[in-house]
């Protein structure tokens, strides 16, 4: 509370976002009891913007052997105005499967930190340019990132408070690198669909596309 204070954030110990853990990210889909707490954000800021907590999940059997292990991770989303293809970058070695097929790039150092998996390789190339890998070399060991729709997520073993402070300036900061490229490649998708205002007054109103519209 005393460094979101200094540092003109606002910190909840439970998390006050009913939405959190349906993210679409892999991470929050494991475990069989899951929770999020510890958040922050600018107040000047909508939080559905750019916050950061602290994610836990009591790993899967672990009624079957009696023992109760929570794992904790420290996240930071951000919202982008477009629409991703989903892609992860994790630190190597990465432990288990990615979402996607596995993409190199052309900056050997960057393949050598991070494994990448992408659904659509374009994307990740568009993505991970070369103004973009320079900001994650950057970066503390430890942390991974992942976009899909329009999120980008960036995650560690849990941090510290002055850390989660920390990781929610980086996650802003690297929306800010995203290549401005990436918005016309992978445009924002529509709010609504076309027909979702057709129901007004309780009733339906005139079909656009029946017979007598123009």
């Amino acid at each position: 509370m005393h460094l979101c204070r200094e540092a003109g954030l606002t910190y909840m110990p439970l998390d006050p976002f009913p939405d959190t853990l349906w993210l679409p990210f892999r991470v929050f889909g494991a475990g069989t009891r899951k929770g999020t707490e510890n958040v922050i954000w600018d107040p000047r800021d909508d939080p559905a913007d750019a916050r950061a907590f602290d994610h836990w999940y009591v790993e899967e059997g672990a009624q079957e052997t009696g023992i109760q292990r929570r794992r904790r991770q420290t996240c930071a989303v951000v919202s982008l105005p477009f629409s991703c293809p989903k892609l992860e970058v994790v630190p190597t070695p990465a432990l288990g499967p990615l979402d996607g097929e596995d993409v190199q790039l052309e900056l050997e150092a960057f393949n050598r930190r991070y494994r990448v998996a992408a659904e659509d390789r374009r994307f990740a190339v568009a993505f991970l340019d070369a103004r973009m890998m320079d900001a994650m070399l950057q970066l503390p060991e430890g942390i991974s990132c992942a976009v899909n729709e329009d999120r980008m997520l960036l995650w560690a073993p849990r941090l510290t408070a002055a850390e989660t402070v920390a990781l929610l300036e980086v996650a802003r900061t690297l929306r800010r690198r995203v290549p401005r490229v990436v918005g016309s490649l992978f445009p924002p998708r529509p709010a609504e669909a076309p027909r979702e205002a057709r129901w007004l007054q309780g009733h339906w109103s005139a079909d656009p596309t029946g017979p007598g519209s123009t």
